[in-house]
């Protein structure tokens, strides 16, 4: 799931949302090559949507040769972003209060 949740962010990011499928492979190639810090953000981003699926939701429709964020898309991924904020947010003051 946080390999669907990474190309999630990677649309997000796009003009327009839309990125053809080299583009998105690039990203995710880079991302996961990177480092722990992305893969461990992203599997715990999608533990909290452990059910994901990005195109059986229509979170991203298909075009020839590229995919698109749709709407639906951007606000289940800002719900996710919030949560996750709320929970670090959470941790660093139970951390600072310790």
């Amino acid at each position: 799931m946080s390999f669907q949740l990474s190309i999630l962010k990677i649309l997000a990011g796009q003009p327009h949302g839309r990125a053809s499928i080299e583009v998105v492979k690039q990203h995710l190639a880079i991302y996961y090559s990177s480092g722990s810090e992305w893969p461990a953000r992203m599997k715990r981003i999608a533990s909290r949507a452990p059910q994901l699926d990005i195109f059986g939701q229509r979170l991203i429709e298909r075009e020839a040769g590229c995919w698109i964020i749709t709407e639906e898309g951007r606000k289940f991924l800002e719900t996710l972003d919030q949560l996750d904020r709320g929970a670090m947010h959470g941790q660093v003051e139970r951390e600072i209060s310790d």
